[in-house]
């Protein structure tokens, strides 16, 4: 014996050390990888602002160039691409399409008139027929001919002649056609105008005094008045076909100018992609600096006061240190590499020191540490790849991802802690970027608030509300405070809407993803084990009612009771609903599940009744791993009874014992434990056991309730069943307030039958 209990104790010592170098590793690893995701460079060498007195004399250790600020470099920019000419092409095929088309119209209106006329004489025919089924013959052949009528008008109608049904065109086909000489006046009329040339619309919000004209390969400078405008051209077009009809056939005026306005398109359009490309190539041309400096050149002096020109240079000193790398030598490189580990641990010193006081067995979980720390390095990479890589909005960066993850596997106190440290870390690694340390800590915190009860998949809508409402207010503050341009605005803003709605989103996503990689069991898991078609909870109400009614009263208090506290109340109703699922393999021997006048136990000693009913716990643990439930949930299963005994078969047997003077094992009768180990746990035991015994109390009043309630907490104070949990002895009367309301609500008063109150006095004198 004492030497098993030796091997114990060097096991958990080795344990103890394993987990110790587990620990130290995990951290270090992660301080290493944080540190890779600082830009190159010497960081907060010269961290001047502007008027603020330098402290030092700074010279320059290379040649490098004098960048232009990033205002200043946008607005010569866009100085050199407003001086770009919109670039219109004169197109001479626009003037060949035109004829086609009108070439083809003539076709048609010819076919329309033959299909007319064909009609029109099988329609005569048809009327004049006596041969009734003859009649009916050619009756279906004039239907095809109307349709094919109908196709030719349709097809013209397509083609732009929109008031094809109106009289005049109904008239030409009856008069008879004359297309040709109609279409040639319209090609004559139209040739002048695309000889003078037909501009199309300048570019939109553009008012140009000159343009780019390309035509037939050579380019000029031109002013668009030179040219004449769709609305130009068509006046010019009635003119011509006016003085051609006017005199000899006003009706076929009109029709002639339907077929104009249906056809004429500008042949000078304007170039949307010669246009960019050249206004890209003028802004790449832009030099990005205003000068140099050399090395070895004093930048400035000691105790002097920075003025704007010396700001740019040492901001143009630190990106010229990011664009070579980490120094001129293996030292500088490895001390700057060690500074960034170093300012990493500062950072993440805050999280895990809170995680040792307050959440040692957070802490002392390896696999959680692990996907904390995966969380921060994705988390930081996203950064990185979005800020530095892809050159996107730093608002894009989806930091609230992680603090709805923490929230939902942990809780909002140490999500709200870990986020505070993540949103610092980040907005170092982003060049000290304030706005968005800001933003994040506030969005951080509406994500946190919105899941931080995960009771419904529906509070996703509410999440991407809050997250996307919170960044556009913080962005639109700090944007007039610095008074950015509308575009700047604008850009910020829609990467910041795309990921308050897109975090909610992936953030389920990861959860579920979280869940079956690292076995943990979140809200959304605990929400799906409520639907009582689960296959353990539907068994149990078939096969035990009695049973599973009292697991969902037990539920309701422990709910109350949980709430009343800060426990996770959504876990412990969960708990209690699975806490007496053994008792589907024994239901009759329990007697909740027994009808009046049947009990088993009538047959059995004491003993292998007390063994009967303890079975219960072993059966629940079994059908739990069959099951695959949660160890979290698990645990409900032979914590609500922890170490305690079954006592009405031990006094049962005690009395007996006295009898046949024999001893009773006081351990047949006791059930198998552990004792609870968390406010849930321990929550359920008293609601388990005050569920059970109110049942027995006859005339139930608040008083005898509270004495009953008071004397069940008594009682596993004393016998130590709640040492193990973290419930203090106010929250012990929490939870005896709570639970007052919902048991006396559950055991309320009935309305009185015909002879109910004589029953009553004789039960109230046996008491």
């Amino acid at each position: 014996m004492l030497t098993q209990s030796k091997k114990n104790v060097n096991d958990e010592r080795q344990y103890h050390i394993w987990l110790r170098i587990s620990q130290v590793t995990l951290i270090a690893i992660l301080l290493v990888v944080t540190a890779l995701f600082f830009p190159k460079g010497k960081m907060f060498q010269f961290d001047y602002d502007v008027d603020q007195i330098t402290t030092e004399t700074i010279i320059a250790p290379f040649d490098f160039d004098i960048l232009k600020t990033e205002a200043a470099l946008e607005q010569d920019r866009l100085a050199r691409e407003s001086s770009i000419l919109p670039v219109f092409i004169w197109e001479n095929t626009s003037r060949d399409s035109v004829n086609n088309r009108l070439d083809q119209i003539r076709k048609n209106l010819a076919l329309w008139y033959q299909a007319e006329k064909d009609l029109s004489a099988k329609r005569d025919h048809w009327q004049s027929l006596t041969d009734s089924l003859v009649a009916d013959s050619t009756f279906y052949l004039l239907q095809e001919d109307s349709l094919t009528v109908l196709n030719i008008k349709n097809d013209l109608v397509e083609r732009g002649l929109v008031n094809l049904g109106t009289p005049r065109w109904d008239h030409f086909i009856e008069e008879g056609p004359s297309t040709r000489r109609l279409i040639n006046s319209v090609k004559r009329a139209l040739l002048p105008q695309y000889m003078l040339g037909i501009i199309g619309d300048l570019p939109a919000g553009q008012d140009q005094v000159r343009i780019t004209m390309i035509m037939r390969g050579k380019e000029s400078n031109r002013n668009p008045a030179d040219f004449r405008d769709i609305t130009q051209a068509w006046e010019g077009v009635r003119k011509v076909l006016t003085s051609n009809y006017l005199e000899s056939d006003p009706r076929l005026l009109h029709l002639a100018e339907d077929v104009a306005i249906a056809v004429m398109i500008p042949n000078l359009n304007y170039s949307l992609e010669l246009t960019e490309n050249r206004k890209a190539e003028a802004r790449n041309l832009v030099p990005i600096s205003v000068g140099k400096v050399f090395k070895n050149e004093r930048i400035v002096d000691a105790n002097t006061r920075v003025t704007p020109l010396i700001k740019q240079k040492l901001n143009s000193l630190e990106k010229e240190y990011i664009r070579k790398g980490y120094g001129q030598s293996a030292t500088n490189r490895l001390m700057t590499f060690m500074g960034k580990i170093l300012l990493s641990a500062f950072l993440l010193f805050f999280f895990f020191a809170y995680l040792i006081t307050y959440r040692s067995q957070i802490y002392n979980d390896i696999k959680l540490i692990v996907l904390v720390g995966i969380i921060i390095v994705l988390t930081l990479a996203l950064a990185h790849t979005i800020v530095y890589k892809l050159q996107w909005s730093e608002f894009f960066v989806p930091m609230s991802i992680a603090a709805m993850i923490f929230t939902v596997v942990f809780d909002g106190r140490i999500a709200f802690i870990i986020m505070v440290t993540l949103t610092l870390l980040t907005g170092i690694i982003l060049s000290n970027n304030i706005p968005f340390i800001v933003a994040n800590l506030f969005v951080s915190s509406l994500a946190i608030y919105t899941v931080r009860r995960l009771r419904s998949r529906s509070q996703i809508l509410w999440s991407i509300l809050a997250v996307t409402s919170g960044y556009v207010a913080v962005i639109a503050v700090f944007e007039m405070i610095k008074f950015s341009s509308w575009d700047s605005v604008m850009e910020h803003m829609i990467f910041a809407a795309a990921n308050g709605f897109l975090s909610p989103l992936l953030s389920y996503g990861f959860l579920v993803l979280i869940e079956r990689l690292f076995k943990i069991t979140t809200n959304l898991t605990l929400l799906e084990l409520l639907d009582f078609n689960n296959k353990l909870l539907s068994n149990l109400a078939m096969k035990a009612p009695g049973t599973f009614k009292h697991s969902i009263d037990v539920g309701n208090l422990a709910m109350a009771a949980s709430e009343a506290v800060g426990a996770n109340s959504l876990l412990a109703r969960v708990g209690a609903y699975y806490h007496d699922i053994g008792k589907a393999e024994k239901p009759e021997y329990f007697i909740e599940n027994q009808l009046r006048g049947t009990n088993k136990h009538e047959k059995l000693s004491p003993r292998l009744s007390a063994t009967v009913i303890v079975a219960h716990v072993k059966d629940g643990i079994r059908m739990a791993n069959e099951h695959k439930l949660p160890s979290i949930v698990a645990d409900f299963i032979p914590m609500h009874h922890g170490k305690t005994r079954v006592e009405y078969f031990y006094q049962q047997a005690l009395e007996r014992a006295k009898e046949s003077d024999s001893e009773v094992n006081e351990a047949d009768f006791i059930y198998p434990g552990p004792r609870p180990n968390t406010k849930e746990t321990g929550i359920l035991m008293i609601a388990e056991a005050v569920e059970a015994a109110s049942r027995s109390v006859k005339n139930p009043t608040p008083q005898r309730i509270a004495s009953l309630m008071d004397s069940i907490i008594e009682s596993r104070v004393k016998a130590g069943e709640l040492n193990n949990c973290p419930l203090t002895f106010k929250d012990l009367e929490s939870i005896k307030s709570a639970m007052m309301p919902v048991i006396t609500g559950s055991l309320h008063a009935r309305i009185e039958y015909p002879g109910q109150r004589k029953k009553l006095h004789i039960m109230d004198d046996e008491d």
